[in-house]
């Protein structure tokens, strides 16, 4: 087991703050202000383990909290009437210890003592709770234990401390669960990360001349009409389209889009034939009943994976043109039973998708890992967008993918791809490259995200500024060398980029001004020497002139020339490394950090 990642700590101590303390019970005692901030926090965090145990509003989950001095170790006790289960829970908010015997030993004393309604040591809020209580202890059904944590593990003396307890008890209680819940950092971890999931999108559609197949999957075809999909589309949003490449990317002035909405302006009788067709897939269809040459079905998990482009462009054209009758407008409608646990949905998603034009980057929305760090990412209030759409909101905190991968590819080790970055940029955005593979690791999370895209922007903005301040062809090296400095100099940043804190732009400028100021000067200086007369844009496509470029910055960068290992690397070029990445590797490893 691991503890909670620090982005997802900082995440939680958000919510906790925004969301429960505000509506916890009065703390007691005279801490000072720093010591009660904390606790408040640390009592928060049991309300969110209630919620999300019992999935009750924040505030009825906030008068659960007992947490406070004399609770006898129980942080909580909340009786959940649907299950008839009476829950009494300690928590320890900790991003790196683990729950220890004491803490068990606590809160097997409070256990015992609330089972034998002893209850005159403990204080004034379980007190004042005492008529619930003691209705729980009537007619529960279950009494269950509860021990949440944020830390790496619970020791093995808590366990059999906890063990120990519910033996004892279960001579007189049997009601008492035989098994502690224990939910850890990575419980925590889900939680925060479903509720910024996409909902599922449930609906009845009706679907005229329909027929089935049964295997090797249940699929259903009919014909649809187009202001019930349009009614969809305004009900549900992007929430329709999660399972697609793309969300809706503007109709355009002219292409497949603009011819859409012109069918439906001069001929929706004819729109059936001029379509490609819809095709969704869902969880779990259900046949309820056939009317009026109509079949009701209703379907879980609804998401359109072919067709996006059709219906937000009809849902468009319908808010543009609210009297027109589109009524006989129809489209073919395929709907496939394919559950999220597979990946057949996946493979119809990419075989379908060929009716606008597709940029192979447009699949890295097929993998998982961009849904879970866009949920990561709105955590921290940043929009992440993955899949290719239409510009409709104006937030500052927007990350696109386009420039996460670029910055991405500047932090790994890699000296060959400044250069790709700058020829090919979207080899790193094709799920089945290595490039994308490899900056797009199951270790990246939000804070190395939000971090190397905040050095990344103010490392452009710094060279932008020097360009404006120069004449050519100085001007012009500085406009294409970004991605060769970016990459030299966040091997001096990259323990703060991956780190536990997020780096706030005026601190990463003060950082970077005075090295970049040096590093884009020899950069220039080495141009100067290997390359003068040949154009900048071009030599920065080239891997071979700029591999020797990085390797010489890095040196410089670090006073590492005469460093006995570097000399040696130098002068060990080898077939299988043309491009000297064993020095590479070498001197990012030495780099000094700032």
């Amino acid at each position: 087991m691991a503890a909670i990642q620090p982005a997802m700590f900082s995440a939680l101590k958000n919510l906790l703050q925004e969301r429960f303390i505000p509506q916890l019970p009065p703390l007691g005692g005279n801490q000072e202000n720093d010591d009660k901030r904390n606790k408040q926090v640390s009592r928060a965090f049991n309300a969110f383990v209630v919620q999300k145990l019992c999935d009750i509003p924040a505030k009825e989950a906030a008068r659960a909290v007992v947490d406070d001095f004399n609770d006898n170790g129980i942080d909580a006790i909340y009786y959940h009437r649907a299950t008839e289960t009476l829950y009494l829970i300690q928590s320890k908010l900790k991003s790196n210890k683990e729950f220890s015997q004491v803490e068990a030993q606590a809160f097997s004393q409070g256990v015992r003592l609330l089972l034998q309604s002893e209850f005159d040591s403990f204080n004034a809020l379980i007190l004042a709770m005492l008529p619930d209580i003691e209705h729980a202890l009537d007619h529960c059904e279950t009494i269950q234990l509860v021990v949440a944590y944020t830390g790496a593990s619970v020791s093995l003396h808590a366990r059999q401390a906890l063990n120990q307890l519910i033996v004892e008890q279960q001579e007189d209680e049997e009601r008492l669960s035989a098994d502690v819940l224990y939910k850890d950092a990575a419980w925590v971890e889900q939680c925060l990360l479903e509720e910024q999931s996409i909902k599922l999108v449930n609906a009845r559609i009706k679907l005229e001349k329909h027929n089935k197949v049964e295997e090797p999957r249940a699929t259903y075809y009919g014909l649809i009409r187009v202001e019930d999909l349009v009614a969809l589309h305004e009900e549900h949003g992007k929430a329709l389209y999660q399972k697609n490449i793309r969300y809706f990317i503007g109709a355009g002035k002219r292409g497949v889009n603009r011819a859409i909405k012109t069918t439906l302006e001069k001929a929706p009788q004819d729109f059936v034939y001029l379509n490609n067709g819809i095709t969704a897939v869902c969880n779990k269809v259900d046949g309820k009943r056939s009317k009026g040459g109509y079949k009701d079905f209703k379907v879980l998990g609804l998401s359109i994976i072919n067709g996006a482009q059709t219906v937000a462009s009809a849902a468009e054209f319908k808010a543009q043109h609210p009297d027109a009758d589109i009524r006989k407008a129809k489209v073919m409608f395929t709907l496939i039973k394919a559950s999220d646990a597979c990946e057949f949905h996946k493979q119809v998603t990419r075989a379908r998708n060929l009716q606008n034009p597709v940029d192979m980057g447009n699949f890295a929305a097929l993998d998982d890992k961009q849904e879970k760090l866009r949920q990561e990412l709105a955590l921290h209030g940043y929009e992440y967008r993955y899949r290719p759409e239409a510009i409709i909101t104006q937030r500052t905190n927007i990350l696109e993918i386009e420039e996460l991968t670029k910055a991405l590819a500047c932090l790994v080790s890699d000296n060959r791809y400044p250069a790709r970055l700058k020829a090919e940029p979207s080899l790193f955005t094709y799920a089945g490259n290595s490039e994308y593979q490899t900056i797009f690791t199951d270790e990246l999370n939000a804070f190395i995200a939000i971090n190397v895209v905040r050095v990344y922007r103010v490392i452009l903005s710094v060279l932008r500024s020097a360009e404006a301040s120069v004449q050519s062809p100085e001007k012009l090296v500085y406009r294409h060398s970004g991605y060769v400095l970016s990459f030299v100099l966040m091997k001096q940043l990259k323990e703060r980029i991956c780190g536990k804190f997020l780096m706030e732009a005026a601190e990463i400028h003060n950082l970077v001004s005075a090295p970049l100021d040096e590093l884009r000067q020899s950069c220039f200086e080495n141009y100067q020497s290997l390359h003068m007369g040949y154009a900048p844009h071009s030599i920065f496509k080239k891997i071979g002139d700029t591999t020797k470029l990085i390797n010489r910055l890095l040196i410089h960068s670090q006073d590492m020339a005469e460093d006995n290992n570097v000399k040696g690397l130098q002068g060990q070029l080898k077939a299988n490394d043309p491009y000297n990445q064993a020095l590479s590797n070498y001197l990012a490893g030495k780099a000094k950090q700032i």
